[in-house]
Order: C-alpha cells, then sequence, then structure tokens
C-alpha cells in the first residue's frame, strides 16, 4: 500500500483534503449523472438549480450567490450553453448585462437534477452514519466561525505567539 503524503501532512493540509473530497464526489456524481443521460457536467448542479429557482440571473449575480468565482461561472456557463441547457438574453433593464436563462431543456434538465440531488443527499448521509461524523453540519460550523473571524487572522495570531517563529 502507498503511503499517502498528503495525509500524513495532517491539518495544515485540510484544504488539500476537501479538493480531493470534492473531486470523489464530482467524479462519482459524474459517472452516474453519465450513465442517467445527464448532459449537464456534475460541477453546474447548483448554478442549474439556481437558474430554476431564479429565473435569468446575470453571472456575476451567479458567482455572488453560490459563493464562487466569475471566471469559473462564466467557464460553466458557456458549457451549459454548448449543450442546450442555458442561452444568453439581454437584461430588459439594461441592455448592456446579459442574463442566463434556462432554454426548455435546460428546465428539464434541472428538474431531473432535484430528484438527483435527493439521491445524493441520501448517499451522503449513508456515509455521514458509516463514518460516524455529520460532516456536512461540522462543515456548516466551520464556515460560520471562519466567517466570524477570518482564518488569516486567526494563523496571525497564532504565528506571533513565541513558538511560532515564521
Amino acid at each position: 500500500m502507498k503511503l499517502d503524503f498528503v495525509h500524513s501532512l495532517g491539518l495544515p493540509f485540510l484544504a488539500h483534503r476537501l479538493r480531493r473530497a470534492s473531486e470523489l464526489i464530482v467524479e462519482g456524481s459524474a459517472a452516474a449523472m453519465a450513465r442517467r443521460g445527464f448532459e449537464s457536467p456534475a460541477r453546474s448542479g447548483s448554478t442549474m438549480l439556481l437558474l430554476l429557482a431564479n429565473g435569468p440571473t446575470g453571472i456575476v449575480e451567479i458567482a455572488y450567490r453560490l459563493r464562487l468565482s466569475h471566471p469559473l461561472i462564466i467557464k460553466l456557463t458557456a458549457a451549459l450553453a454548448k449543450a442546450g441547457l442555458v442561452r444568453d438574453k439581454a437584461d430588459p433593464k439594461d441592455q448592456r448585462r446579459r442574463l442566463v436563462a434556462l432554454t426548455a431543456k435546460g428546465e428539464a434538465e434541472a428538474r431531473r437534477l432535484q430528484a438527483h440531488s435527493l439521491a445524493l443527499a441520501r448517499v451522503f448521509a449513508a456515509m455521514f452514519d458509516e463514518a460516524g461524523a455529520d460532516l456536512f453540519a461540522a462543515l456548516e460550523r466551520f464556515e460560520q466561525a471562519a466567517e466570524a473571524r477570518p482564518i488569516a487572522d486567526r494563523l496571525e495570531a497564532v504565528l506571533a505567539e513565541e513558538q511560532f517563529p515564521v
């Protein structure tokens, strides 16, 4: 068995471990979605569901609402447009602004994604039981703590202590 080097690095590399967990989720979901005939990329689920709930929405607002980067949303919506799931349309209030809207095909896919999401939630709940920890609840509390006092501030305070002369 190969040594997992990142695992051996421990807590300082939490972001690396979370990214790996994220990739396991996306890859597993993408495989299941492909078998079920979904055309949307697995990473675009939250975008599709936001558009279903909100209707036509600008790129900046999508990024803000999902707390994802503007370039990532541009990339995801381009992939969705290529698949015929979304289209751009002019904002009636500001002709310079483009809105992203689901097509009829995209709306049908988004509705299927709702059911897929319910199944995925059941999978995660079972995995949390298996692991003996509700990762979602813990992540909620972790994000709240990071918002209440940013990680950079916390790190600066620890680094300022004498035992960490960095």
